[in-house]
């Protein structure tokens, strides 16, 4: 699994590091502060790799998959997104298994107030969303 992690000195590297550490099931292969990333390999699941990450303070999200021969077919999309007034953002669909889809991004240049998404399964935006 690789994460991005907020990481703005080598005292918030140590701190991911030894959230990781405590951990007997996740073996961090690369730290990398510069480049706010972390590679692990891992049997836990994502969500508890990130919930570690964020036990050290820092803010994480998971950037990218590998698996092994014998996994799930898994799939991996990304929207950019863009609209009149500076709208503006990322969303990322990582499939890890074929009940459960991470959907992670963020949006920008909103105005204040409730805001709805709705996905369309496969990128066809013809109809007028009706």
């Amino acid at each position: 699994l690789e994460f991005a992690v907020q990481m703005s000195c080598h005292g918030c590297a140590d701190a991911v590091r030894a959230a990781l550490d405590a951990a007997p099931d996740v073996k961090l292969l690369e730290l990398r502060p510069k480049e706010q990333s972390v590679l692990v390999e891992t049997t836990a699941a994502a969500e508890r790799v990130r919930e570690l990450l964020e036990n050290s303070g820092r803010r994480a999200v998971l950037k990218g998959m590998g698996g092994s021969s014998d996994a799930p077919p898994g799939g991996a999309a990304v929207a950019a997104l863009g609209g009149p007034g500076g709208v503006r953002g990322l969303v990322r669909f990582l499939q890890l298994s074929p009940g459960c889809c991470l959907v992670d991004g963020a949006v920008s240049g909103l105005p204040p107030g409730p805001h709805g998404l709705h996905i369309h399964e496969f990128g066809d935006l013809s109809d007028p969303c009706n």
